[in-house]
């Protein structure tokens, strides 16, 4: 029977990024550019009067010149999450998890809140300090085994589960 490479080694698990939030980010990111080029692109020049027999000029100039000032930087904003979302890999290892910027020990983990795990693949680690490390199935690869990983790591914290 072949062994994945994650079953070869029990002492360590790596939950690569999925790339459907990634794909959803990029959709939004090319959508917002997309708006932003063509209300640029588009620009009207401001008008004479603005009163409401002349809103549709109003209403044009207004989007066409400062929708780009809009739409650019959150088109920039979904790009920089979709990037984040591709290069976070989560390794847990004899010492705790790390998992982009954050980390945490095995030993400061004292609740695994697993209400959540069934309905919408979501785990999450609670500290002694209250400070939490959510972990969702939709955005990491072998997200069972990590779960599996984390119960044999973790057989003292208190787990709180789906009822």
């Amino acid at each position: 029977m072949d062994q994945t490479p994650q079953e070869e080694h029990a002492d360590r698990v790596e939950c690569k990024p999925t790339k459907d939030p990634a794909v959803r980010w990029l959709i939004l990111a090319a959508m917002m550019i997309g708006f932003a080029v063509w209300c640029y692109s588009d620009r009207r020049p401001m008008p004479d009067t603005w009163d409401i027999k002349h809103i549709n000029e109003v209403s044009n100039y207004l989007f066409n010149n400062w929708g780009p000032v809009l739409f650019a930087p959150v088109g920039l904003i979904a790009l920089f999450a979709a990037i984040r979302q591709l290069t976070r890999t989560l390794i847990a290892d004899q010492e705790g998890i790390k998992y982009g910027n954050g980390s945490i020990l095995w030993s400061d983990i004292e609740t695994i809140d697993a209400a959540k795990l069934r309905s919408k693949g979501l785990l999450k680690l609670i500290s002694g300090d209250g400070s939490a490390m959510k972990l969702h199935s939709w955005k990491m690869t072998d997200f069972k085994l990590l779960v599996e990983f984390i119960e044999s790591k973790c057989p003292e914290a208190k787990k709180i589960s789906e009822h």
